[in-house]
């Protein structure tokens, strides 16, 4: 089978934020499928930057095809200059996407939403079957947060959205969350299946603690939670300072922030500025070289700004699990419940930064559950959140939608 996958924000191993497709693409390749993947240019992807005057450039990588349409992207663009990223990338992917040679299937996979234009034209020219990947509910998610108000730019969106769903074949969710929404706003459910973005445990199995990295930052031996990933203001890493602050007696506990975004510079100087010598931020480290500094901590925070019930299923909740590590989850939905349904974590109030400090504290002071929690989480990981078993739930459902469109 050969599977157009179209991926905006692609990234490799050698990049700094989520690898799933990547990860996918090569495990779909060794099982025998044809894969054309078609991104952009992420500043934190790990691709090479190309020349203003080319427009494409075509790649081999671990078994698969890449064509990279040459539209840079960072989170440090503003609004007009990701609209536009936006747009060329949905001109210049369909441009490639009608390139590939006899497809069975065309896959989008969004953030941004606007993957689905390459991916509904190039399915509906070609004649076949069209799956569209949720990872955010675009514009829901973005109106909950704050980010996008009333008015045309929401409107155009949403009727995008709906067109989107209705024309494809299947709606992957990544979440069940946001299954239950969309069922919610009366989807049908067989037209809904929800895979997770898990992890690629490859890339975990053999790692051990980065030997140097607590010497280096002279953390010693710590309890060290880490919240890694992007610093932005939907993350409301404000709450975590607060928790901080009222750890400032425990010298045995510290706060790792391992990541960038447009929150960082602001977020170093509040902790500057309220005395926070408990807390760390460094910049964001290749994949590759994260097995070893998570592994080198003992909490993973999964955070977000309190905006309610979030229906999210991050990917850096799996990273954490594959590390060993015990989450702390602060939003209410498929996180938390997958994390006290697994036993691999517990919550903490949103209200309340205390609330978080006290888990913490209760963690350094009983270190024995804390390892036995992360040592369970390591295993479940491996048996339920492996990449490789996302990538065969995803060949299932490619498969099933090519039979149908052969069959009608």
């Amino acid at each position: 089978m050969h599977i157009v996958y179209i991926h905006q924000h692609f990234a490799t191993n050698e990049g700094t934020t989520g690898t799933r497709s990547y990860d996918v693409s090569r495990y779909l390749a060794k099982m025998g499928h044809k894969v054309t993947m078609i991104c952009g240019i992420y500043d934190v992807s790990g691709l090479k930057p190309m020349p203003w005057y080319q427009l494409f450039r075509r790649e081999r990588m671990d078994g698969f095809d890449v064509i990279v349409c040459n539209v840079p992207y960072s989170n440090h663009l503003n609004a007009l200059g990701r609209m536009w990223t936006f747009f060329w990338f949905a001109v210049l992917a369909s441009l490639a996407g009608l390139s590939a040679r006899k497809p069975d299937v065309v896959f989008a996979t969004h953030t941004p939403l606007t993957v689905g234009v390459p991916g509904y034209i190039v399915s509906r020219l070609r004649r076949k079957p069209f799956v569209f990947e949720v990872r955010d509910l675009w514009p829901e998610a973005l109106v909950i947060a704050g980010e996008l108000k009333p008015g045309p730019l929401l409107w155009f969106m949403s009727a995008l959205e709906k067109f989107f769903y209705a024309k494809a074949r299947k709606i992957l969710l990544v979440s069940p969350g946001f299954e239950k929404r969309l069922l919610e706003r009366g989807y049908p459910q067989e037209k809904l299946r929800t895979v997770l973005l898990g992890a690629d445990g490859d890339l975990f199995l053999d790692r051990t603690p980065d030997p140097d990295f607590r010497r280096q930052h002279n953390l010693g031996d710590k309890m060290l939670a880490i919240f890694t990933g992007a610093h932005g203001w939907s993350n409301g890493l404000d709450y975590v300072l607060d928790a901080a602050e009222r750890l400032k007696h425990r010298n045995d506990i510290a706060i790792l922030f391992l990541g960038e975004g447009r929150e960082k510079a602001r977020l170093k100087q509040v902790a500057q500025d309220k005395g926070l010598t408990n807390v760390l931020f460094l910049d964001a480290v290749a994949k590759t070289g994260l097995p070893g500094i998570m592994m080198a901590c003992d909490v993973g925070l999964m955070i977000l700004l309190n905006v309610g019930e979030r229906p999210v299923t991050p990917n850096k909740i799996f990273d954490y699990m594959f590390c060993g590590l015990p989450s702390i989850v602060n939003f209410g939905g498929s996180t938390l419940e997958m994390v006290e349904r697994d036993g691999t974590g517990v919550g903490a109030d949103p209200l309340n930064p205390g609330d978080l400090a006290a888990k913490l504290e209760h963690w350094a002071d009983h270190p024995d559950e804390r390892r036995r929690i992360g040592a369970l989480a390591r295993k479940i990981a491996y048996e339920k959140y492996a990449r490789q078993a996302i990538a065969e739930q995803l060949a299932q459902t490619f498969e099933e939608v090519a039979r149908r469109r052969k069959a009608r």
